[in-house]
């Protein structure tokens, strides 16, 4: 039988926060941003990533921390992305492309990884209850930055941040 028109949507709507929810782990990452990395978390879930195997909070100090001591800034870009949904609970499989510029300023090492996680709905809300990392390969070249862009930071003080976002003195303005 055809799923309702309110199963269908309710379909999609899991599946977009479940999406959220992973995405919200990278953006958490990339920011440094400790709450938002664990708001992706289960308070009991566990995260086996690489030589790490914990909880939210202490994943957030450790990935905090890896990350401060060797690189200068990093973002992590979620691409193919499956879902299976069985009630309250999902699994899911997240490929991820990942740039970290090293502290030298003058190597970037990119590779690729995935997530593989079962997320759970408690409350209404779905977030991960188990993720497990795995690297698919690593490579290193030589970073550019060009000249006349703005940089970002590890804190409040990035622009994701700000409300509302707003032109700066600093920039030039073109016709």
């Amino acid at each position: 039988m055809a799923p309702t028109s309110e199963q269908s949507l309710q379909y999609l709507l899991d599946r977009q926060a479940i999406l959220d929810c992973i995405h919200r782990y990278c953006l958490g990452v990339d920011r440094h941003d400790a709450a938002m990395i664990a708001s992706a978390f289960h308070p009991d879930a566990i995260d086996e990533h690489g030589p790490f195997t914990g909880g939210p909070g202490a994943l957030a100090d450790w990935a905090n921390t890896f990350h401060a001591a060797r690189f200068l800034a990093h973002t992590h870009h979620i691409t193919t992305h499956g879902c299976e949904i069985d009630g309250d609970t999902a699994h899911a499989q997240s490929h991820c492309l990942y740039g970290l510029r090293r502290k030298d300023g003058e190597t970037v090492a990119l590779g690729a990884a995935r997530y593989i996680d079962r997320l759970e709905r408690r409350g209404g809300e779905w977030r991960i209850a188990h993720r497990r990392t795995l690297i698919e390969w690593r490579g290193e070249l030589k970073a550019h930055m060009p000249e006349g862009y703005a940089q970002g930071s590890w804190d409040r003080s990035d622009p994701s941040y700000e409300r509302p976002l707003a032109s700066t003195a600093s920039h030039q303005k073109h016709p």
